[in-house]
């Protein structure tokens, strides 16, 4: 990738609401690239002097070709995707409780298709890593951690790809929360949960697969001992990952049917016994793995198997659900669609693609012709009005905060 000269900075609410992580990253560039934010107003005094003001209708016209796209509100999403920018670099709010159903989509989309995503949140990058591979973290909490994070952008920006800075930061993070258990040793074990947790995440993602094996079964055992009603589902079920990394697809199998309940759960138990009893490990595996919202495993499992009807299904059904809507349409045959219902499922996520890709007359007559078999399809039109709204809002929103300095 060629690197660039420029970056734009798509925001959430103006420079004064970015993160101070964000702050800090922008200021240190602003002697190396040129800046812009998006706003139809003046940047506030207290954003570097080299960022520049662009409006709506500037960033239409703006010569994308050695910009980059830096994304801080998922709403943004059609207007960035469409300019087409040299790279796409996400670094969205987390979800928050009650935030509008769309918002969540669009930044589901919004991270499946970005060369880069940097968040201050942990929850939502260990999320986005069971998703995609270009994830880092910057929440001011350790100092190497951030570094990383930072490094990465400045690979990014310069051409080159930070996929080796990947696993030295999880694994940074990994080592941290060993010594925030070992610190913590004689602490009351309501607070070692979560931390045992994540450690086992991490140990999980740099392949240290006994020790997260030790961890996941300490966080287990206290979650059961604080009656947790996740107990099972959350805890004891992801040792069936760590099992699949192991190799261990039977066992992780066995594992998964122990935290089984619902009629569903145990329908899915008994494909994966039949897939077992074909000779088809792969298939349960890719499974498994999406069971445990590890989607980028299941789709690199599924990537091995050949001429197998069920895994191009699966792998489908992973893309869309982990928000890779283009590579979901690259998989589907509109011939081999029999029913009105996958027709209609079909044109929406054609519509939505077209949408993201800046097709938007296209968009609305996929929508209009997937509206034939169900007029809800309609609400994807609607949704198009509301994208285009709350981008007006977002541009805006520098001047109001800017006003009350």
């Amino acid at each position: 990738m060629a690197a660039a000269s420029s970056f734009v900075i798509f925001p959430d609410g103006g420079w004064n609401s970015l993160p101070a992580p964000f702050q800090q990253l922008f200021s240190k560039l602003s002697d190396k690239y040129a800046i812009y934010i998006v706003s139809e107003s003046p940047v506030p005094a207290q954003a570097p002097p080299e960022v520049t003001s662009l409006s709506l209708k500037q960033a239409e016209q703006f010569n994308w070709e050695q910009a980059a796209a830096v994304v801080l509100h998922p709403c943004w999403i059609q207007t960035a995707m469409a300019a087409k920018p040299l790279m796409l670099i996400a670094m969205p709010e987390s979800p928050q409780q009650g935030e509008p159903a769309l918002w969540t989509k669009c930044r589901k989309w919004l991270c499946a298709h970005a060369d880069l995503i940097i968040t201050e949140s942990e929850t939502y990058y260990l999320e986005q890593s069971f998703c995609t591979e270009h994830v880092f973290l910057l929440d001011g909490r350790d100092e190497v951690c951030d570094l990383l994070a930072k490094q990465a952008f400045n690979w990014m920006l310069s051409g080159f790809s930070p996929k080796p800075l990947i696993r030295l930061q999880q694994r940074s993070l990994a080592e941290w929360y060993s010594k925030l258990l070992s610190a913590g040793a004689g602490q009351p074990e309501t607070s070692r949960l979560q931390p045992l947790f994540f450690h086992a995440v991490y140990r999980y993602l740099i392949c240290d697969l006994e020790r997260a094996k030790e961890a996941l079964l300490a966080s287990f055992e206290l979650a059961v001992m604080e009656g947790k009603e996740d107990a099972l589902s959350t805890y004891y079920r992801f040792l069936s990952a760590i099992e699949l990394k192991q190799g261990l697809t039977k066992q992780a199998v066995q594992t998964y049917s122990f935290t089984a309940v619902t009629e569903e759960e145990k329908q899915t138990v008994s494909y994966l016994d039949d897939w077992l009893h074909q000779g088809k490990d792969g298939l349960a595996g890719a499974l498994l793995y999406r069971l445990n919202d590890d989607f980028k495993q299941s789709l690199e499992r599924l990537e091995l198997i050949e001429a197998e009807p069920m895994a191009e299904r699966l792998a489908t059904e992973s893309c869309i659900q982990s928000g890779r809507l283009m590579k979901a349409i690259a998989l589907l045959s509109p011939e081999h669609l029999t029913t009105d219902e996958e027709r209609q499922q079909y044109l929406l996520l054609r519509g939505t693609t077209f949408l993201l890709e800046g097709k938007r007359h296209e968009a609305i007559h996929a929508f209009l012709e997937a509206a034939e078999n169900g007029l809800e399809a309609l609400g994807n039109i609607a949704e198009l009005a509301v994208l285009d709204a709350s981008v007006l809002e977002l541009a805006n929103d520098v001047s109001r905060r800017a006003s009350d300095i």
